[in-house]
């Protein structure tokens, strides 16, 4: 093997692996200088690229040459499946059904169902052969199991067999007492109910797990397994969530042990305990049955309804005030940095959920009064991860939230303090994990699957289907029902001043994000009238500038010119006060006017607001036509001339004076109106 052609025959197999398999017979023969690249090897290869050529011919297993092209066979995605191209007699081996055995074995073994990279994971056992044809990365993995139409049933993420033994009992078995298929909270307490049964006809003998899943599937059928776990793995999750009941150890499961002298369990939690939880939950279950109370906003009036009952139900609660909030956000785009945008906004009180949908209408969070419900200080809002959305607020809605309770930073410091750690040292928890460590039950009175909860929805959905809207709302209404009581009360006191603290922090926005212009803020204070909210501040009116009305005038936007231009080219009169002068923190040059064909309206306080407002004065200035805004303003500018008595025609231009200049633009030097 120490032979120079066998060398560079190494060199180039191992130099095509690393560039995708695929390089030109000029980029292969600027190797010979290559470190490693040996005079024995350039003389056994040949100096040339035509030597190179012919070397690489000579080994047609290994290369396949197209043009200048150099191919390594057996690899990317032209030539993942070449061992299946061969005939069997060539190949002696039917490698496919290699691959598919060992597929359908693992998933007998570890399924019937698991995420597809899962099974992905236990590849690396196969041989080699297996490994080429079932492809090398998780996509082609998934298009080699859609392939296999009569073994698998590929299912989003998941995969499963076709052909899995289904259990023969009779199907009035999984129904429950109302006829019905079982499903959600009665599918997981049917489980519940038959795998307890399980371990108390085996007494005392713990059942390892492989087994009892078995029994398990020998009871449910499949449509029932979803709900609860499709394989080993999700069992031993769900067996966890009811910790009171089942005992697991060495990977063998059997009945918590109650002495009769104490009412505790292995949770360390007691029974006493369990239930004045359970009966803080004032908030309804999370069911099906209960979807119609789940209040889905999608227009500005029933948004400022959902808030002001929202305060009414604040100002109802005798103890703290305090509210559940959760974001549903989406990412668009795959360079970095993405753009991120709100998709849902879900709110809990002790009373009620609204989920406000602002995919499409940002005024349902910033008219409604909902802004000003997170801005309140007076408001305790409960949710989990603010730092996420914190810059989202601060740099596209100009929201800035106060007063939060986060229960990812409550979390961390009640570990901190328990295992004697820095809080940089713990990995930050999801919130999924959270409610398995504090109230695994909000998992099983739910009907929301534990697979669905552990996936990530498509938030940009629409419509909003009612299984997304139970998604939605589950956070919310495990923050309410029992994790703020709960983390709160666990907060170390000697380090409640650090935790409100990291909340500040986690509320800082990023300042790489900058907060909307002044302008956008303004127009974001009034409501749906278009009149000013409470403690809003008229904005000053949009005169001239290359975006802006003068006079009524549209003028669309003009070549900025430098301070040395001739005053006599520019329009005549007072100069009106500006949004964007030195006292509101712009500066701007003057600007030359350009030829409009827009007609010089004029503002009006006796006949109201200025009629037929050009479309993008409207959309520059956020507004509504007509709108009160426009005829304050109007009063407010003394530089505007006076009102006629009467609503005039259109005022005619009696004179003017223009000069063409060598841009070919015509500008207005004086402009009369009639007195």
């Amino acid at each position: 093997m120490e032979d120079p052609k066998h060398m560079a025959l190494l060199f180039f197999f191992d130099h095509l692996m690393q560039k995708n398999g695929r390089r030109t017979i000029h980029d292969l023969s600027c190797q010979f200088g290559a470190r490693g690249f040996t005079q024995e090897m350039r003389d056994a290869v040949g100096i040339t690229q035509e030597g190179l050529t012919e070397f690489l011919s000579a080994y047609p297993s290994l290369f396949t040459l197209e043009g200048d092209q150099v191919i390594l066979n057996g690899y990317g995605e032209d030539s993942k499946n070449h061992l299946l191209k061969l005939p069997p007699s060539a190949r002696q081996r039917d490698y496919e059904k290699e691959a598919i055995e060992f597929f359908e074995a693992k998933l007998h073994k570890f399924g019937p169902e698991l995420q597809i990279k899962s099974l992905l994971g236990h590849r690396s056992q196969a041989a080699p052969e297996v490994r080429l044809v079932s492809g090398r990365h998780l996509k082609e993995f998934a298009e080699f199991l859609q392939m296999q139409v009569d073994n698998f049933v590929v299912e989003g993420d998941r995969v499963r067999l076709k052909n899995m033994p289904e259990p023969k009992n009779d199907e009035r078995d999984e129904l429950d007492d109302e006829g019905r298929p079982l499903a959600g909270i009665k599918a997981k307490q049917a489980a519940v109910d038959y795998l307890k049964g399980v371990l108390e006809q085996n007494e005392d003998a713990p059942i390892p797990l492989d087994v009892f899943y078995k029994k398990f599937c020998d009871r449910f059928s499949h449509a029932v397994r979803q709900e609860v776990a499709t394989n080993p793995k999700e069992l031993l999750q769900f067996l966890k969530l009811n910790r009171n009941i089942f005992f697991i150890r060495s990977n063998k499961v059997s009945l918590v042990k109650v002495k009769p002298d104490e009412n505790g369990s292995e949770s360390g939690r007691s029974s006493a305990e369990s239930s004045n939880g359970d009966n803080n939950n004032v908030l309804f279950p999370l069911t099906s049955d209960n979807l119609h109370r789940i209040h889905l906003v999608k227009a500005l009036k029933t948004a400022q309804d959902i808030v002001s009952n929202l305060y009414n139900d604040l100002d109802a609660t005798s103890g703290e005030k305090f509210i559940g909030i959760d974001f549903k956000i989406i990412t668009l785009g795959q360079a970095q940095p993405s753009e991120e945008f709100l998709s849902m906004v879900v709110v809990a009180s002790n009373s009620r959920i609204a989920v406000f949908d602002v995919a499409h209408s940002d005024s349902i969070l910033l008219e409604s009064g909902l802004k000003e419900l997170l801005e309140n200080e007076a408001v305790l809002k409960v949710m989990h991860d603010v730092k996420r959305v914190a810059t989202i607020l601060a740099s596209r809605y100009g929201v800035n939230m106060q007063n939060v309770f986060d229960t990812q930073v409550a979390h961390s410091i009640i570990q901190a303090d328990k295992f004697n750690k820095s809080i940089a040292e713990l990995k930050a928890i999801s919130f999924l994990n959270l409610q398995r460590v504090y109230y695994p039950q909000s998992i099983m009175y739910s009907d929301v699957t534990p697979r669905k909860l552990s996936q990530t929805p498509n938030w940009s959905q629409r419509p909003i289907t009612d299984e997304l809207l139970l998604l939605a709302a589950e956070e919310t209404h495990t923050l309410v029902t029992a994790l703020y009581r709960q983390l709160s009360s666990q907060l170390p006191a000697n380090h409640k001043t650090l935790f409100h603290q990291k909340c500040k922090e986690a509320l800082v926005p990023l300042p790489t994000k900058p907060p909307p212009s002044p302008l956008i803020q303004n127009h974001y204070s009034f409501n749906a009238a278009g009149v000013p909210g409470n403690g809003s501040t008229i904005p000053p009116l949009v005169t001239p500038n290359e975006n802006g009305p003068f006079n009524g005038i549209y003028r669309p936007p003009a070549t900025r010119r430098g301070e040395n231009a001739n005053p006599a080219l520019r329009l005549a009169g007072p100069k009106p006060p500006s949004l964007f002068s030195a006292a509101a923190g712009f500066t701007a040059s003057p600007v030359s006017m350009r030829k409009t064909s827009a007609p010089p309206y004029h503002f009006n306080p006796q006949i109201g607001p200025m009629t037929n407002l050009h479309p993008s004065i409207a959309n520059h200035l956020g507004l509504r036509q007509p709108n009160p805004l426009i005829l304050q303003n109007s009063q407010n500018s003394a530089n505007f001339p006076p009102p006629a008595e009467a609503a005039p025609a259109k005022p005619k231009m009696i004179d003017s004076a223009t000069q063409t200049i060598s841009t070919g633009d015509i500008t207005v030097l004086n402009i009369y109106y009639d007195s």
